[in-house]
């Protein structure tokens, strides 16, 4: 067995036939496996998420920090020259 093949898990999983259907004419017309078409897509799937969590989490901390004064007391001393 070589290191590639170790560091895989083989899964099973069900699709509604339509979607399995699809999956095979989009195989056939990438040249690719569905196996790489579905980790390309699981992929993809996680990166979005965690985009969201970050734009979420930047969202709650742009929201604090226009609400609490004591992050903001000194906001004026930053258009200040302290020459």
């Amino acid at each position: 067995m070589t290191n590639t093949q170790m560091n895989i898990d083989r899964i099973t999983f069900s699709l509604p036939h339509t979607l399995n259907k699809s999956l095979d004419a989009l195989k056939d017309e990438l040249k690719r496996s569905k196996s790489e078409i579905i980790k390309m897509a699981i992929e993809n799937y996680i990166e979005h998420q965690n985009k969201q969590k970050l734009q979420k989490a930047v969202a709650l901390m742009a929201d604090e920090y226009k609400n609490n004064d004591d992050l903001t007391a000194l906001t004026t001393l930053d258009s200040e020259s302290f020459q």
